[in-house]
């Protein structure tokens, strides 16, 4: 999804890519919980899933560059702000679930 994300200082939105990791209960509602997607690589921390465009699965994320799934930058909003879906992100979604876990110590 491609969607306008606030900084965490709220000082201002940048658009940016980003991942539905909320349940498909979850997502009945007015709601959906995203995980942030960057394509700054380079400041991937240990908690992050990178998608390299070598990946066989890349190409049906709708990315194009090479990113990062920011598991630390957890957000939810409302489904009416979502600007546009880019693709699937669903073979990385096995892989964040077990640093979201660590980073919520679930």
């Amino acid at each position: 999804m491609l969607i306008t994300w606030p900084f965490t200082d709220l000082s201002s939105v940048k658009v940016r890519p980003a991942v539905v990791v909320s349940s498909d209960t979850f997502n009945r509602g007015a709601d959906v919980i995203l995980v942030a997607i960057s394509s700054q690589t380079a400041k991937a921390e240990a908690w992050d899933v990178l998608a390299r465009a070598s990946d066989p699965s890349f190409a049906r994320t709708g990315l194009r560059l090479p990113s990062v799934f920011k598991c630390g930058k957890i957000l939810t909003l409302s489904k009416g702000i979502v600007r546009r879906r880019l693709g699937n992100a669903g073979p990385y979604l096995g892989k964040l679930a077990p640093n979201l876990k660590r980073i919520l110590d679930l």
